[in-house]
């Protein structure tokens, strides 16, 4: 690894840990760059601002989450088991990462962060596409998919899939009822998971998002860090 990858990757950790423990809105460049001794002008020879930093950190996640799919996909044997892998454990927000799922939602999809949700995306389709094809390829020999247009449908998919985490993501950001949220969640978990059955023509119940344990786990760690955000807030801490 080259030194400037080394220091930037140095810079990145910094930024994350405290953009967790203060806040990303009460976390400046200076505090970023005190906490690593690092100079404003090897900052900036890196990043052009705060923002930038988190877009980095969120294309690091997303690479992180798809690499991570990819190896979990090659470990099921049916086409269904892999598309449920791909689609389970590609997504950002995972009930054992609530710190970075607390971030993503309080900066990433605020009404006016579309780009930064969209880059995201862009990061993991791109990552996602072959694997995904892949799979539909599996499925359409083995009889457990019908699909005629393999590339597309991979990519339909895929963005079907996201449009359904973005609207997770949304209610975690905009709502603090832990039962309403989940009661909303797992309609839409139906409705998507019904959606990609039949762009399939799976059976039915063979596509599985996600259980609602794991989403009561996500709701449940969000909620617990937004509280622990507002006190923080109003005792002059974060």
């Amino acid at each position: 690894m080259k030194k400037g990858d080394a220091r930037r990757g140095e810079l990145l950790a910094a930024a994350e840990r405290l953009f967790y423990t203060k806040g990303y809105e009460q976390t400046s460049v200076q505090d970023i760059l005190d906490e690593i001794g690092f100079s404003k002008g090897g900052f900036y020879h890196h990043f052009d601002s705060k923002l930038s930093v988190l877009e980095a950190i969120c294309d690091l996640r997303a690479q992180e989450s798809c690499e991570r799919a990819k190896q979990i996909v090659a470990q099921e044997a049916d086409a269904a088991q892999k598309l449920n892998a791909l689609l389970h454990s590609s997504a950002l927000w995972q009930s054992e990462n609530s710190s970075f799922v607390s971030l993503l939602i309080q900066v990433a999809y605020r009404h006016d962060s579309a780009l930064m949700r969209e880059r995201m995306k862009s990061c993991q389709l791109r990552s996602l596409q072959e694997t995904m094809e892949a799979v539909l390829e599996q499925g359409a020999q083995s009889g457990e998919f019908f699909v005629t247009d393999i590339q597309a449908t991979a990519s339909l998919l895929l963005r079907l899939y996201m449009q359904f985490t973005d609207e997770v993501a949304f209610l975690l950001a905009r709502q603090d009822n832990a039962d309403l949220m989940m009661e909303e969640i797992i309609r839409r978990m139906g409705v998507y998971r019904a959606a990609i059955e039949r762009t399939l023509i799976a059976p039915f119940g063979s596509i599985v998002l996600f259980e609602a344990k794991e989403m009561q786990l996500l709701v449940s760690g969000v909620l617990k860090s937004r509280i622990r955000q507002r006190a923080d807030e109003k005792l002059g801490l974060g």
